[in-house]
């Protein structure tokens, strides 16, 4: 039988677990509410019950586990540094109690990276060897798949694209520089640029629909499908902003393959257009035509990235 293994995607909303094999398939899955305002004792026990639930629902026994977690990520120390979605998430020690706990080995990944490993195992990266991948959601991540394997760096920080400077001068970052990819055009920024046009006048419609309360990203995109000109005019220009980020990368690492997976996706061709537009106008020589392809996974892709780093380990 194919080996199996436990994956975690830890959110600040849910925490969700399920058993995957070795092909990709998702053979059992459960998750659970987050509880932000839990000790670390109580997260850890929250998570170590969901994860032997899990297990013990599966035909066979799994191998290996690995969580997904978004944050600043000590994977060979196995504990979260800082998680902006959980709080007890600082400097908490996960892989040892739970390998204990289960009887298998555990590791831990950063999100973003994680994605990357799972999109060159299953999904939009498949088949590649050089991969870079983009999480573009309320901020901008990444990961790197190099030789087929997740690079993480010296400090395990590799892969964190949204904190390339592109304007110094820019706006302020949450990571303390300006001009960040992420403080340019992450989704927060799109929600900045949005309520920029409503407080202009020239939104009537994003106006309308954000009436009484800040503006958001989905706002935007939702005017855009409107056909609110100002609305799709900002869309294309972030698309554009990222696309330069990509395409500086690109010609940094010559992937085979740019994927890219997130909510800001969901803004569709407005976005991905000048996105990709951009990435090749600025990339050098052949790495002009890399291929840039959105995430295929779905609502899968955090519990498959995890499972593709336990598969790895």
């Amino acid at each position: 039988m194919p080996r199996t293994v436990i994956a975690g995607d830890f959110g600040g909303t849910n925490l969700r677990a399920a058993l995957v094999s070795e092909t990709g398939d998702v053979l059992v899955r459960h998750e659970v509410a987050s509880t932000p305002d839990a000790s670390p004792e109580q997260v850890l026990e929250r998570i170590a019950e969901l994860l032997t639930h899990v297990r013990d629902r599966g035909a066979q026994p799994p191998v290996a586990a690995s969580l997904a977690v978004a944050g600043l990520i000590d994977a060979e120390g196995g504990r979260v540094m800082v998680s902006p979605n959980i709080p007890a998430f600082r400097n908490l020690p996960l892989t040892a109690p739970l390998a204990e706990r289960l009887g298998i080995p555990v590791s831990i990944e950063n999100d973003a990276s994680a994605a990357a490993l799972g999109e060159h195992h299953f999904g939009a990266g498949k088949g590649t060897r050089h991969l870079l991948h983009a999480t573009l959601g309320t901020g901008i991540g990444g990961g790197l798949v190099v030789d087929g394997r997740l690079y993480r760096g010296a400090q395990g920080l590799a892969g964190e694209i949204g904190h390339v400077v592109l304007d110094p001068a820019g706006p302020p970052c949450g990571c303390g520089a300006r001009g960040c990819l992420e403080a340019i055009a992450g989704g927060v920024a799109f929600g900045r640029r949005a309520q920029r046009l409503i407080e202009s006048g020239a939104a009537p419609i994003l106006a309308g629909i954000a009436a009484d309360r800040p503006a958001t990203a989905g706002d935007l995109a939702e005017a855009a499908r409107r056909g609110e000109a100002a609305a799709i005019a900002e869309i294309r220009n972030g698309g554009h902003t990222i696309g330069i980020g990509l395409g500086s990368i690109v010609n940094v690492l010559n992937p085979d393959a740019v994927t890219l997976s997130g909510g800001l996706l969901g803004m569709g061709d407005l976005l991905l257009d000048p996105l990709r537009a951009a990435m090749a106008s600025l990339a050098y020589g052949p790495a002009a035509s890399t291929p840039v392809r959105t995430s295929t996974l779905g609502e899968d892709a955090g519990l498959l990235g995890a499972a593709a780093v336990a598969l790895a380990g």
